[in-house]
């Protein structure tokens, strides 16, 4: 049966065929209807069977905290100071204009971090080699019932639809798994002129007055010659990493999250399979740089050791 809406807020009457225990997977059959979707998520045009990727966050506010996360702020807290990087520009004594990186402080309420629920689509086969795009499997118990619940409110909010399945129509994907969600440019050094053309498509979704701070920040850590970089593709967009191999580092910049620098110490591949949940994850991390005055220091200290 195909369910339609805009929001599902309680699953019990949707799985009444469905057991305490059991598995099954959420889906939609028809492709051809949703090619322009599936296209808008990130997928590729030929939509191969075991393509995997996290949704881009451009459908509305599910896919948005799917893929990006929440800050809650905590209005039952005193305000804090916190601090925005901007570029500063100033004329010298001889009148003539110079700019550079400046911390502006300003008051707000401490945020929580709500981490986004990654839920990743793939394209599969059903019974009868037909393609169709479906959740990993989930199991219809108490623990993961606000999974199931994000699980269908994204599927209505890409595609306006889902089916749920059972187990014993999905078989194992036929192909192996290609995830989506990182695009590895060719190995060597790249100056900064060749990168910033790269990533000005990029840099451009932030906000304008940010975008001076980006640039800073990914011409300096290039300047430490990664032996690769690598950019996020569909819900993983706005995010690079530059990759230092002989020094085991993997240094994660965004756009988009938080008020950090990430350094990792986990061997690439391993990491680019990880859920934007896990990579977020604060326990994962080698270290976590600061957006603030004393960044440039610490990430010299960092790549020059």
């Amino acid at each position: 049966m195909v369910i339609k809406g805009k929001r599902v807020r309680n699953i019990d009457k949707y799985l009444v065929g469905i057991k305490d225990g059991g598995s099954f997977y959420i889906g939609c059959s028809n492709i051809t209807i949703h090619q322009p979707t599936l296209l808008k998520a990130g997928f590729s045009h030929s939509l191969e069977v075991g393509e995997r990727l996290l949704p881009a966050p451009l459908f509305g506010s599910i896919s948005l905290f799917n893929a990006e996360g929440l800050y809650i702020p905590m209005k039952d807290k005193p305000m804090e100071t916190a601090y925005r990087q901007v570029e500063w520009w100033f004329k010298d004594w001889g009148k003539h204009w110079h700019s550079k990186i400046a911390d502006v402080p300003y008051k707000r309420y401490p945020r929580r971090f709500m981490p986004p629920s990654s839920i990743e689509l793939q394209i599969s086969l059903d019974g009868k080699s037909t393609k169709f795009v479906s959740s990993d499997k989930l199991v219809y118990e108490k623990a993961n019932h606000e999974k199931i619940k994000n699980t269908f409110n994204l599927f209505l909010e890409v595609f306006g639809e889902f089916e749920i399945l059972t187990e014993s129509l999905v078989p194992a994907i036929t192909a192996p798994t290609k995830r989506l969600n990182w695009t590895v440019l060719p190995k060597g050094v790249y100056p900064w002129t060749k990168i910033k053309d790269i990533l000005e498509p990029l840099i451009k979704r932030a906000e304008k007055g940010n975008q001076p701070v980006i640039k800073y920040r990914l011409e300096n850590i290039n300047k430490a010659k990664p032996d690769f970089i690598a950019t996020g593709e569909a819900g993983f967009y706005g995010y690079i990493i530059f990759g230092f191999e002989k020094k085991n580092l993997y240094v994660l910049e965004s756009i988009y999250y938080g008020n950090a620098t990430y350094v990792f110490e986990e061997n690439w591949e391993e990491l680019s399979k990880k859920t934007k949940a896990e990579i977020l994850n604060e326990s994962l991390q080698k270290d976590r740089i600061i957006h603030r005055e004393g960044w440039i220091d610490e990430i010299k200290k960092l790549l020059t050791a």
